[in-house]
C-alpha cells in the first residue's frame, strides 16, 4: 500500500518528509520528473559540447588513442565516482548536494572546514563548465559563418561578445520558469541522443575516405612538444585525457535539482548514473565517427575553422558541415541553460546557510517561480567574467576546461572520501546504495581524482613559453586555495557552521514523521 492510500500525497509528501527531516523547508517547487532531471543532468554533461570543440587538442595530445582509449579510461574511473556520489545523494537529497553531502559526513569537527571548501570548489566547477561549453557554442558561430566568409576573422572579442549574448539568453530562459526549464531540459535530450546520431551517420556515411581501424585504434601523434624534448608518450597520451575527462563532468546536477525533483531520492541517483552510462556510449560513438572521418590529419588540425568544424566540411559539405556545427552550438547553448539552473540551486543552497554576503538578499524566491533568480542572474555574470580572458586569446577554452576539471571532481571527491573515512560510521544507506563495495568504490574515485589534479595543472606544451596557449588553470585554482583558505581562518571558522536547520519535523503540518533512519514511519506500521 502506498502512503497516498493511506490518506497522504505519497510522493510528494514523501519529498517533503525527507527533505524536512534534512533541516529544510520546501521552498522551491517540486516540478520536474525523473526524465526532466536526467534531462537537465545530460545536458550539464553535455558530450557534444566537451569531445567536439577540444577534438583538435585531442589530436595534439595522442591523437586517436587517446580520442578513443582515453575516452574508455576515463568512463570506467568516472563510474567509480558517480557511484559513490550516487550513494551519498540517496541519503541526503537537497539543492546543496555535495556541499550538504560533506558537512554532513564530515560531522561537527570537519564539516564546517570542509564544507567551505567544498561549495567553493563545486561553484568554480560549475562556473567554469558553463563559461566554456557557451564560450564553444559561441566560436562556433563565428565559425559557421567563416565557412561562407573565408575572409571572416575569427577572434577572441567576436567569441566573448557573442558568449555573452547567448548567456543572457540563458537568463532569460530560467527566469521564465519551471515551464521554460522543462521545455528546454527535453529539447536537450533529444538534441544530444539524437543530434548525436545524426552526425555520426552523416560523418561515416558521406566522408570521402574513411580511416583504417588500425589508425582509429593504434595510431598516435604529438604536437605538443613533449616527446621531441625527451618525454614518455604516456604522459603526452594523460595530457590528452582532458578531452575526455571535460566531457565526463556536471551529474552532480541531478543532486542540485532534486529539492524540485519528484521522489529525488531514487532519481537523484539515476539521474546522476544514466547520465554517465549515456555520456559514455554517445561519446564513444561519435569520437568513433570523427576519427574516421579525418581527412588529412595535418589539414585538420591546423585548419582555420578548428578540427571538428573541417572534418564536417570534409565530410558533408559547406550545408552540411554548418548543419551539423549548429547542432553543437544548441547543445551548448542548453548546457548553459542547465549548468545556471544548477549552479544557481546550488549558491542558493550555500546563501541559505549564510554562505555569502548578504545571504538574505540573495535567497529570495521570486513569488511567481519560486526560484532564486537572483542567484540565476548572479551566476550569468559570473560565467561571462570567467570567460574575460577570450578577449585576448583563442585558446582560452583547454584551459577552462582545466578549472572547470579541477573544481568538478575536487568536489566530487571531498564527500566521498569523507563518506569512506571520518563518515563511514554514521552514514546511513538508503534505496541505493553499495553495500560492503562502498569503501574500494571510493578509494578507486578519490585517487584518480588526486591524479587527474596533478595531471591538468600542468603546461599543456612544452616549452611552455607561448603566452596564447598558456595554461592558467594552476594561477585559478591557486587563487581560489589561498582565497578560501584565509576567509576559512581569518573569518569564516568563527561564524560558519555549514547548513542550518530551517525546521524541525514536528513544524511541517501534514507531512508523515521520519525516523532516524530515513523511512516513513506510517510504512513501518503498515508490515
Amino acid at each position: 500500500m502506498d502512503n497516498s492510500e493511506k490518506g497522504h500525497a505519497a510522493n510528494y509528501n514523501e519529498d517533503e518528509a525527507r527533505l524536512a527531516k534534512l533541516g529544510y523547508k520546501q521552498n522551491m517547487k517540486r516540478q520536474f520528473s525523473g526524465l526532466q532531471n536526467f534531462g537537465f543532468t545530460l545536458t550539464n554533461s553535455s558530450v557534444l559540447i566537451g569531445i567536439v570543440p577540444l577534438f583538435g587538442f585531442g589530436m595534439m595530445t595522442g591523437g586517436p588513442v587517446v580520442a578513443i582509449w582515453g575516452w574508455l579510461l576515463v568512463a570506467f574511473f568516472v563510474t567509480f565516482i558517480g557511484l559513490g556520489m550516487a550513494e551519498i545523494c540517496s541519503t541526503f537529497p537537497t539543492a546543496g548536494g555535495l556541499y550538504f553531502w560533506t558537512a554532513k559526513l564530515g560531522g561537527p569537527k570537519w564539516g564546517p572546514m570542509f564544507s567551505w571548501y567544498e561549495a567553493w570548489f563545486n561553484m568554480l566547477g560549475q562556473v567554469a563548465g558553463c563559461s566554456g561549453s557557451v564560450l564553444a557554442a559561441a566560436t562556433y558561430v563565428n565559425t559557421m559563418i567563416a565557412i561562407w566568409e573565408p575572409t571572416y576573422e575569427v577572434d577572441g572579442k567576436k567569441n566573448f561578445y557573442i558568449m555573452a549574448a547567448l548567456m543572457i539568453i540563458a537568463g532569460i530562459v530560467n527566469t521564465a520558469g519551471g515551464r521554460a526549464l522543462k521545455i528546454a531540459s527535453l529539447v536537450s535530450v533529444f538534441i544530444h541522443i539524437v543530434g548525436t546520431v545524426v552526425i555520426i551517420v552523416v560523418v561515416l556515411a558521406a566522408a570521402p575516405k574513411l580511416r583504417s581501424a588500425e589508425f582509429v585504434f593504434t595510431d598516435f601523434e604529438d604536437y605538443t612538444g613533449y616527446t621531441s624534448a625527451g618525454a614518455s608518450p604516456v604522459f603526452v597520451f594523460m595530457l590528452g585525457l582532458l578531452q575526455s575527462q571535460w566531457s565526463m563532468l556536471g551529474y552532480d546536477a541531478s543532486a542540485h535539482m532534486s529539492e524540485e525533483t519528484e521522489k529525488s531520492y531514487v532519481n537523484g541517483p539515476r539521474g546522476i548514473l544514466l547520465s554517465i552510462f549515456a555520456s559514455v556510449m554517445i561519446g564513444l560513438g561519435l569520437a568513433l565517427a570523427m576519427t574516421f572521418g579525418i581527412q588529412d590529419y595535418e589539414a585538420t588540425l591546423n585548419s582555420a575553422l578548428g578540427a571538428a568544424p573541417q572534418i564536417f566540411v570534409d565530410c558533408a559539405g559547406k550545408k552540411g558541415g554548418t548543419f551539423l556545427i549548429f547542432i553543437i552550438v544548441f547543445a551548448g547553448f542548453l548546457c548553459g541553460v542547465a549548468t545556471v539552473a544548477a549552479n544557481s540551486r546550488m549558491i542558493y543552497a550555500f546563501a541559505r546557510d549564510g554562505g555569502l554576503p548578504y545571504s538574505s538578499f540573495w535567497t529570495v524566491l521570486n513569488k511567481r517561480t519560486q526560484m532564486p533568480l537572483r542567484l540565476v542572474w548572479l551566476s550569468v555574470v559570473i560565467v561571462i567574467i570567467l570567460a574575460l580572458p577570450s578577449l585576448g586569446s583563442t585558446a582560452t577554452l583547454s584551459a577552462i576546461s582545466g578549472i572547470s576539471i579541477i573544481g568538478f571532481t575536487t568536489s566530487y571527491a571531498i564527500p566521498i572520501l569523507l563518506r569512506i573515512t571520518v563518515g563511514s560510521s554514521t552514514f546511513v544507506q538508503h534505496e541505493f546504495n553499495l553495500g560492503r563495495f562502498s569503501k574500494p568504490i571510493g578509494w578507486v574515485a578519490v585517487i584518480w581524482t588526486a591524479f587527474i589534479f596533478i595531471i591538468f595543472n600542468l603546461p599543456q606544451s612544452w616549452p611552455a613559453d607561448n603566452m596564447n596557449s598558456f595554461n592558467f588553470t594552476p594561477a585559478a585554482v591557486g587563487f581560489l586555495l589561498i582565497f578560501t583558505t584565509l576567509t576559512w581562518f581569518l573569518s569564516a571558522r568563527h561564524w560558519f557552521k555549514g547548513p542550518v536547520s530551517e525546521i524541525a519535523l514536528l513544524e511541517l503540518d501534514g507531512v508523515v514523521p521520519v525516523n532516524y533512519d530515513g523511512k516513513l514511519e506510517a510504512e513501518e506500521k503498515s508490515n
